[in-house]
C-alpha cells in the first residue's frame, strides 16, 4: 500500500515537460516536499495542521511558481528556487510557523511571504536582479530576516 502512495504523489509532483505537482495535507504531522526542473514549472503544497513539514525544490526553471499554504501551529517550509521571472508565493497562518527561503540566480523575480499569528519567524535570502522580497507578518513576537545579494 505504501508503494502505491509513494507512486501516487511521485505522478502528482512529476506530471510531464510543463512540470505540475499539487500536494494537499490535511491533519498533523506531514511532510511535502517535491522538486522540478524545467521551464515554466507549477509547484503547490498546501498543509492544514500542526507540525508539517514542506520543502520545496525548484531548479533551472524560468518562469515558473512555487506556493506553499500552511495553516495551523509549528508548521515549517524550506523553499529553494534557482530561476528568472519566477516566484516563490508563501502563506503561514497559525503560531510558531517557520520559513527558509533561498531564491539563487534569478532574474526578474519575486518573493512573497505572508505570516499571520504569533511567534512566527522568516528568513529570505536572494541573489537577484530587478527581483524583489516581500515580508508580511501580522501579530506578536514575529522576526524576519530578509536579504538581496
Amino acid at each position: 500500500m505504501k508503494l502505491i502512495k509513494v507512486a501516487a504523489f511521485a505522478a502528482i509532483v512529476v506530471s510531464g515537460s510543463a512540470l505540475a505537482g499539487l500536494v494537499p495535507q490535511y491533519g498533523g504531522g506531514h511532510g511535502g516536499g517535491g522538486s522540478t526542473t524545467g521551464p515554466e514549472s507549477t509547484m503547490s503544497i498546501y498543509q492544514y495542521g500542526g507540525g508539517n513539514l514542506a520543502t520545496a525544490l525548484q531548479s533551472d526553471a524560468r518562469n515558473s511558481d512555487l506556493t506553499i499554504k500552511q495553516y495551523g501551529g509549528a508548521n515549517a517550509a524550506d523553499v529553494g528556487q534557482g530561476s528568472d521571472t519566477s516566484a516563490i508565493d508563501l502563506l503561514q497562518n497559525g503560531y510558531a510557523n517557520n520559513a527558509t527561503i533561498d531564491q539563487w540566480n534569478s532574474k526578474n523575480s519575486e518573493v512573497e511571504v505572508r505570516q499571520f499569528g504569533a511567534s512566527n519567524g522568516a528568513l529570505v535570502n536572494q541573489s537577484a536582479s530587478d527581483s524583489s522580497v516581500t515580508v508580511h507578518q501580522v501579530g506578536f513576537g514575529n522576526n524576519a530576516t530578509a536579504s538581496q545579494y
